[in-house]
């Protein structure tokens, strides 16, 4: 009988299954990285699924059972989801922590959790509820800006819950995350948020209605004025209107290779304070990051921006610049479920301007029509373009560049290689390069840089349309490529520097 070859690689896959759930104990584990290990059980399918629900029958603590039923979401939900009930039926060891997460999970799964068979299994959820909200609120504003964040997750009935309790904190910081709600998409939550303001007995919530009415959803401004009503009837008047003060600092970067800029505002609040929004967006997917800061120095806004800057190559704009781009972000806003926290909390800092979501397309009106580039002009152009700070983030960061960078340098056939490269990333999404081009362009034009630069910008992003070269000969798109393939070997070399660093200090 001949003898088997094949390698049984079970063991080590338990083993990384387990290293992976360790992970997902550790502090600090961003969504990036859930994601990825969420993948990774995707892939393993039940010999995953087995570890995992067995990890939920034994932990107590409610932020790992929600980091738990969020890695559930990778596989066949009916899979799981029956487990899932009975651990919230038969476990009696649960915190009131741990009892609040599986009720917002199933809930989010559509059981109903008032059914006969949860009879008592949920009794005092809502008074943890209650005691998660006062918590926060104690720890200020990065507990509340946290607590902001868990709400938007939250069903539909639990944010409801989470409203009804702000109020009785009974203090202006209540007030403070309920303005922050009055900004969701959803009616529902501003309705409820309206109401719950209206029984706060502070001027701060009178105030925080009044502006609303003034900036708010013309549809709800009824609910907004019966809410100032009701407080004014209890003795609570709304103080007057606080003056609009101008904006400080506004800053762009231009869009990178991937389509990812950030955006910064800072605005007066006061006498020498100032506030702080810094945000993360990409041309079609919308406003995915932002942090913000309230009643800062000078002195430390300066600080905040050195630390912004060290990642990113901020540069000064007008704000009615900075302004059409964030209403362009949130326009491609639109398949988001919600917003960051930070950007309801700080919703503020554009008050009196117009935010309605609008996209914004460049115009070059005083660059005339001129010949078409040579081929000779735009490799001068793309050089020079590469070697300008300006441009530093012009690469691509997928995994496959780094496949093709590494088949690039082995290849004894560079130029299929380079062919390849630019048919599979760069051809589908021509028309996205040649609008970043020119999103450069109108920030180089709004941060006065030199308009002959500018000119040559715009037209190489109109070389890209009708072309007749094949795209890995066209001069920007073949360096575009080379630079990516460059970035990522170098990334590899460091990386691989640092390995070698890591065994010799062993």
């Amino acid at each position: 009988m001949g003898q088997s070859t094949k390698v049984d690689n079970s063991l080590k896959e338990r083993r990384g299954i387990l290293e992976l759930i360790g992970r997902l104990r550790g502090d600090g584990i961003t969504l990036q990285e859930m994601e990825q290990i969420g993948d990774r059980f995707r892939q393993a399918g039940r010999r995953a699924l087995r570890p995992l629900v067995r990890e939920l029958w034994r932990e107590s603590s409610g932020e790992l059972i929600t980091k738990y039923v969020y890695m559930l979401d990778f596989f066949d939900t009916e899979s799981w989801l029956d487990q899932l009930i009975q651990i919230a039926v038969k476990r009696r060891d649960l915190r009131e922590d741990g009892k609040a997460a599986l009720l917002i999970a199933l809930e989010g799964y559509g059981v109903d959790v008032h059914a006969s068979s949860f009879q008592g299994v949920f009794a005092g959820v809502g008074s943890q509820l209650g005691q998660v909200v006062e918590g926060a609120i104690r720890l200020g504003e990065d507990g509340m800006v946290t607590l902001l964040d868990d709400f938007l997750s939250y069903p539909a009935d639990v944010q409801k819950m989470v409203i009804r309790e702000l109020p009785k904190a009974g203090n202006q910081q209540g007030a403070r995350l309920l303005e922050a709600m009055l900004w969701h998409e959803e009616t529902g939550i501003v309705q409820a948020a309206l109401a719950s303001l209206g029984r706060i007995r502070d001027p701060v919530a009178a105030g925080v209605l009044a502006r609303f009415i003034e900036d708010g959803k013309p549809a709800l401004l009824g609910e907004a004025k019966k809410s100032l009503q009701r407080l004014a009837f209890l003795g609570v008047p709304a103080p007057a209107p606080t003056p609009l003060f101008p904006f400080h600092t506004c800053c762009a970067t231009a869009p990178d290779g991937d389509g990812y800029r950030s955006l910064l505002v800072s605005r007066w609040v006061g006498e020498g304070s100032l506030a702080v929004l810094y945000m993360q967006v990409h041309e079609r997917r919308g406003l995915l990051a932002a942090w913000g800061a309230g009643e800062l120095t000078e002195e430390g806004f300066r600080t905040e921006l050195e630390g912004f800057g060290m990642q990113d190559d901020l540069v000064e704009a007008p704000p009615a610049h900075l302004l059409e781009l964030v209403r362009d972000a949130l326009y491609w806003s639109a398949d988001l479920c919600y917003l960051p926290a930070d950007f309801y909390m700080r919703r503020g800092i554009f008050a009196g301007e117009d935010l309605t979501p609008a996209p914004y397309c460049p115009a070059f009106a005083e660059y005339p029509r001129t010949r078409g580039l040579s081929y000779r002009e735009g490799e001068r152009i793309t050089r020079e373009l590469f070697a300008d700070p300006f441009f530093a983030g012009w690469f691509m960061a997928a995994q496959r560049v780094h496949e093709l960078a590494e088949q690039y340098r082995c290849s004894e056939n560079s130029e299929q290689v380079l062919e390849q490269f630019c048919r599979e990333l760069l051809t589908p999404d021509l028309e996205l390069i040649r609008e970043r081009l020119l999103l450069s362009a109108d920030l180089m034009r709004h941060c006065g840089r030199d308009s002959r630069l500018v000119a040559r910008v715009v037209a190489l992003s109109g070389s890209l349309a009708g072309n007749p070269l094949p795209h890995h000969l066209h001069p920007f798109l073949r360096g575009f490529a080379l630079e990516s393939m460059k970035v990522a070997r170098d990334a590899r070399a460091v990386g691989e520097e640092d390995q070698l660093q890591g065994v010799e200090k062993l």
